[in-house]
């Protein structure tokens, strides 16, 4: 991997993190993947097609997807021309460019002799005075915690399940996997304050159209349900929706029942100013995805590893229970 340096930015195409200066920029994840393919391949002219499989893995994309993605990179610097249209043919990164790699080949092979030469003097001293081998963890602390939390919450052990996220997220405060699960257990345990702490701090501290922004908002929608705030539910459940990327299908359809249930369950009209401007309707998983409609199915039929995270109806009745 390496390092792509333009006019005043520097892109990681590892991380597909762009920098300008000590600032990191945000960039939609597909913006960045179109970025990093454009600077791999500068003052090369490039097809839509190849930058659409490159980035989406198939062709069947429609064409105004990657229009507004090099729309959106052109806005980094609208006084040079970075993304050069030639019409009918494809794209070209204009402005100069240079790769930077962290380390040159011959130094990291040098460096990786010397660790291993290193480890194996240490190793042997340490065996020698070993009568039988030690195990080492396949994984850190945070992640074994993580893991065991999963379980705990799978058997519905929310008091075990709250511990070891408490314990991981001391080893690992970023991890917003475990902030997420976090605030899932804390719902269960009916400590919405707390759940809804967690939640937001996900929403505002990923990006808007990223797919933990989307549970987050989906866990605070059910948790705005569950206290009779329908229309914050249903802002909420629009939100997680717009910001589902397009392959992610069985989460869009987990969604799209979410809002239409938030709707059609209330005695009267909801007045959301997010309805407006959303399209809501029931899908179901296409045919052709044969088999992500299978799993998928699995996951949102009832039962302990499944939907049970996420019942629409059940969040909308304990809200309409606490109203009457």
């Amino acid at each position: 991997m390496a390092e792509y340096r333009f006019l005043s930015y520097r892109f990681d195409s590892q991380t597909h993190t762009l920098k300008q200066g000590k600032q990191t920029l945000e960039l939609r994840p597909k913006a960045a993947q179109v970025l990093g393919y454009l600077l791999q391949h500068a003052n090369i002219l490039v097809t839509k097609q190849q930058i659409i499989e490159a980035v989406w893995g198939h062709t069947y994309v429609q064409d105004h997807r990657l229009f507004q993605l090099i729309s959106e990179l052109r806005k980094l610097a609208p006084e040079q021309e970075l993304i050069r249209t030639y019409p009918n043919q494809g794209y070209c990164w204009q402005v100069k460019t240079k790769r930077v790699s962290a380390r040159p080949m011959r130094q990291l092979a040098a460096l990786a002799a010397s660790v291993v030469l290193s480890l194996g003097t240490v190793s042997t001293a340490y065996l020698n005075n070993q009568h039988s081998p030690t195990t080492t963890p396949t994984f850190l602390p945070a992640l074994t915690a993580y893991h065991k939390a999963i379980i705990a919450f799978e058997q519905q052990d929310y008091a075990h399940a709250q511990q070891w996220l408490t314990f991981s997220l001391q080893e690992n405060p970023d991890s917003i996997e475990a902030q997420l699960l976090m605030a899932e257990t804390l719902l269960q345990l009916k400590d919405t304050a707390q759940a809804q702490h967690y939640a937001n701090n996900v929403v505002k501290h990923t990006l808007a159209n990223s797919y933990y922004f989307s549970q987050a908002s989906d866990v605070l929608s059910r948790l705005s349900a569950s206290q009779a705030r329908f229309t914050e539910a249903l802002d909420f459940a629009i939100q997680g929706q717009q910001a589902i990327d397009e392959q992610a299908i069985c989460s869009a359809v987990v969604m799209q029942q979410r809002i239409a249930d938030l709707i059609l369950a209330q005695p009267a009209p909801l007045h959301s100013p997010k309805l407006q401007n959303a399209t809501v309707q029931l899908v179901t998983t296409p045919d052709t995805h044969s088999q992500q409609a299978t799993l998928c199915k699995q996951l949102t039929q009832p039962g302990p590893t499944s939907m049970r995270l996420c019942p629409a109806s059940y969040d909308v009745q304990a809200g309409r229970e606490l109203l009457a």
